[in-house]
């Protein structure tokens, strides 16, 4: 199998997020939109990550710090498609397959990343796009089929008729490209709609017109592929990030006395026999050992280290004993 290059986009200015800084930088339990998105796709054993920068680019530059990609910026916001030709001088070497995500998806799964390359590879499609099916679509561009069920494009809401808005079958905006058929399609992309932009979604419609081969795939969690646009949104997909981790650590013997009262960032391994009490906070990269009581009204700072048998009880006991530490224990 050849090399797979990523290009996630994080170039967008999230206006509807009403906050100063880049939608992309937002966190979900600990870490920022985009980095959930690059650990991902680096999990799913791409190397090559290519993150196309735009608003406020110094500031998302500077949160990839430490991070194996290349960065390329987008200076002027003409949609989708113009942001992946912003990446053409990083696209080096061979181009066997490459992937294309957006930066405000923070719950994709490693193991679909695989799946869209393995599924695009395997059969040899020009491009294989992720889908899902919504009960309530809105706000997402739709997927328009022909009568034997072949995806035939993409329909953006703000360009649908009253029908197409009525499809349920959305773009998840993910895709596994064969790297040739990537370039010369991005050729052949005009800015025809509304809003005078290049949208990736338009080469879905030029490669079938031209009798490419477009293949999809249909996530089964829809949960995955949520995108952010507003801080409701955000609030929802820390919600579903905080069960996830909470889940696993009880699976693993973990007891957590309030589920509804405990916060537990990304990165974070406790021992066996462990208690979480309620109101408890435990911040990304900590470390518990085994045996502890941790709260209630416990907080745990980012990257601290717990020791076996140790008692972390509330805040202001640190408070009054001068401050916290990064070790416990």
């Amino acid at each position: 199998m050849g090399e797979t290059t990523a290009i996630i986009l994080a170039a967008g200015k999230g206006t509807r997020m009403r906050s100063p800084l880049p939608k992309v930088l937002h966190t979900v339990c600990g870490f920022t939109l985009l980095e959930c998105v690059v650990n991902a796709v680096r999990e799913a054993g791409v190397s090559k990550i290519i993150v196309v920068v735009g608003d406020k680019g110094d500031i998302v530059r500077e949160s990839l710090q430490g991070l194996p990609v290349t960065i390329t910026e987008q200076r002027e916001q003409l949609g989708t498609a113009h942001a992946v030709m912003c990446a053409r001088p990083a696209l080096t070497g061979g181009l066997d397959t490459v992937i294309v995500l957006n930066g405000d998806t923070p719950l994709i799964k490693p193991q679909t990343v695989r799946v869209l390359i393995d599924a695009n590879s395997g059969s040899n499609a020009d491009v294989t796009m992720l889908s899902a099916h919504l009960e309530r679509p809105k706000g997402y561009g739709r997927v328009s089929r022909d009568a034997q069920g072949r995806v035939k494009g993409i329909v953006e809401e703000s360009e649908a008729s009253a029908e197409e808005v009525k499809i349920n079958e959305i773009n998840v905006g993910m895709y596994g490209f064969k790297g040739a058929s990537l370039l010369a399609g991005l050729e052949a992309i005009v800015p025809h709609n509304k809003k005078g932009e290049y949208y990736l979604t338009d080469i879905i419609s030029i490669f079938y017109r031209s009798d490419k081969r477009v293949e999809s795939i249909a996530v089964t969690d829809t949960a995955e592929v949520l995108g952010i646009n507003t801080q409701w949104e955000l609030a929802e997909v820390n919600q579903i990030r905080r069960n996830e981790i909470l889940c696993s650590l009880m699976d693993r013997g973990i007891i957590i006395a309030d589920t509804t009262s405990a916060f537990i960032e990304n990165c974070v391994e406790i021992g066996e026999g462990t208690k979480i009490y309620p109101f408890t906070y435990i911040g990304k990269n900590v470390v518990i050992g085994r045996r502890c009581r941790i709260g209630p009204f416990a907080y745990v700072q980012s990257g601290a280290r717990v020791g076996d048998d140790a008692e972390v009880r509330n805040m202001a006991e640190f408070e009054k004993a001068g401050g916290f530490s990064q070790d416990y224990g």
